[in-house]
């Protein structure tokens, strides 16, 4: 996952056009909880002229931890973005799991799994 100043950095943009364009629909990108975030794999599409929307994201169930590791936010913050409904989760609070690929998608602006109807995967959870 990439900043919006990563992002930009890649792309050798500033961070003002590349937040415009993915404000606009140009770029993948999605605003969460005021800060963008864009898929690296979509974004090497979208510049290569090739389309983002069907990009094959491996799945596999993520904890509010590696959520938080994946999108360079804090737990807390991720916690408040699935509870207002802007990351696809399933779960309750202490038990809160998340789609590697849900997420992606989300992220490249093609849609998301609504959080209270998501079958939940199986995974052994790992232990501290």
């Amino acid at each position: 996952m990439l900043t919006s100043e990563m992002a930009a950095h890649r792309l050798a943009l500033n961070v003002r056009t590349v937040t415009k364009r993915a404000r606009s629909g140009d770029l993948p990108g999605i605003k969460l909880g005021g800060d963008w975030r864009f898929s690296t794999d979509a974004l090497d599409a979208a510049v290569q002229g090739r389309s983002w929307q069907d990009l094959p994201f491996s799945d596999q169930v993520l904890t509010t931890a590696e959520v938080s590791e994946l999108l360079g936010m804090g737990p807390d913050k991720v916690g408040r973005l699935a509870r207002r409904g802007e990351l696809p989760h399933w779960g309750d609070v202490r038990c809160r799991r998340f789609s590697r690929a849900a997420i992606l998608r989300t992220l490249c602006g093609t849609g998301s799994v609504p959080h209270s109807e998501t079958p939940a995967p199986t995974r052994e959870d790992r232990t501290p």
